[in-house]
């Protein structure tokens, strides 16, 4: 027995056949364009609560009210040691100028407690007339600070000499690199070591703990192409101890064999392990003064670094009528995490006098990264 098998027609294309025997126009749908899908949020924004929080605490006066180089270091108990190179001290006016004799200090620290409320600033001499926290009586050298590390109950800072050699706010030449000890909890100074490295480079940019080692990554004074990264490394809690240069290809006891990594660091930046990466971000200065930070990462803190990324184009230098610069980008791990890496970046003026016209303009600015950037690759400004 033969069985019969029945072709079933949609309606739709019946009912479509049908009108188009029939000679009826056809009605056409009216048009729906797509959902606009929302708009990504930037890769870095301003991390509001943290400018609140330093503009807050300098706009009180009494102690720091700006300063430059900006490093933390979580401490034992739960405190943050904030670390500081030219630091203004003194009153701010209510208009956020301060006055013109305002005291600055070549370097001060200052204590975060652990509820995050911003404690004492930490320098040397007197309330009435302060000096640098870090120096060496008699010496024409001052100490600016690189970045620091916690071993056992002390911490160690390195810092970079220079000498001042003009008038101007960028005469100055290096002249080392020494070894700061400060004990814990009290964070007096007990120790000012020279360690026996080159003045070409700022040894100290940045550390990193990783696997054992403390890696000491520093910038080779440069020309043209702006500094170039250099690292070193000692066992964890060997700072005081002998250092082993990279030479691309393993490591020496001589700095002179050191490689160069890459080109167009600052004189400060920051390596983070961030997952299986390693994140470098710098401010560029491939071209002199630049307002771009740009990020960079490895699968080892020795390297390579592919090719940059670029994060952010600070806006404080297009300020008409100012000669604002911008440099130091640092990241803070420890203020860091979910997604996010934490980066602070200080801004300055070639001309003295707007640093006193307005207390805000030498003080660090915080950026919240998003990371990974997800494909981001331009670079993102609040007024883009």
């Amino acid at each position: 027995m033969r069985r019969a098998w029945r072709i079933l027609v949609p309606a739709a294309l019946f009912v479509a056949a049908l009108v188009a025997s029939s000679g009826i126009p056809a009605r056409t749908a009216p048009s729906v364009p797509p959902p606009v899908p929302p708009s990504p949020p930037p890769p870095v924004v301003p991390a509001v609560a943290l400018n609140d929080l330093w503009n807050g605490y300098g706009d009180q006066g009494g102690h720091w009210t700006g300063g430059d180089r900006t490093v933390s270091i979580p401490l034992p108990d739960g405190r943050t040691a904030w670390l500081f190179s030219d630091t203004f001290l003194g009153k701010v006016n209510p208009d956020h100028s301060r006055p013109a004799d305002s005291p600055l200090a070549r370097n001060t620290l200052v204590v975060q407690r652990p509820d995050g409320a911003l404690g004492e600033t930490l320098h040397g001499g007197t309330a009435d007339d302060p000096a640098s926290l870090v120096r060496l009586p008699g010496s024409a050298e001052h100490y600016w600070v690189g970045d620091g590390v916690v071993e056992g109950d002390v911490l160690r800072v390195l810092y970079n000499r220079y000498e001042t050699t003009g008038p101007g706010g960028l005469d100055f030449r290096s002249t080392g690199t020494s070894l700061a000890t400060f004990r814990l909890p009290a964070l007096t100074p007990a120790e000012l070591l020279v360690i026996p490295v080159s003045n070409r480079v700022a040894w100290g940019s940045d550390m990193l703990e990783d696997g054992g080692y403390t890696y000491i990554y520093g910038a080779e004074h440069g020309a043209g192409e702006g500094h170039h990264l250099k690292l070193a490394r000692v066992p964890s809690g060997g700072l005081r101890g002998a250092w082993h240069f990279w030479t691309g290809v393993g490591w020496s006891r001589h700095e002179e064999d050191s490689a160069r990594m890459l080109a167009g660091v600052g004189t400060a930046f920051s390596v983070t392990r961030v997952g299986a990466e390693y994140v470098l971000i710098t401010v560029d200065t491939s071209a002199g003064f630049n307002p771009v930070l740009v990020a960079y990462t490895a699968r080892s803190p020795t390297g390579p670094f592919g090719d940059p990324r670029v994060l952010y184009r600070a806006p404080e230098a297009e300020t008409e009528g100012k000669r604002l610069i911008v440099y130091d980008a640092t990241a803070h791990p420890q203020l860091s995490g979910h997604g996010k890496i934490i980066v602070s970046y200080n801004v300055n003026s070639l001309d003295h006098a707007d640093n006193i016209e307005n207390a805000r303009i030498y003080r660090p600015r915080f950026l919240e990264v998003t990371w990974p950037l997800s494909g981001a690759d331009r670079w993102w400004s609040p007024w883009s």
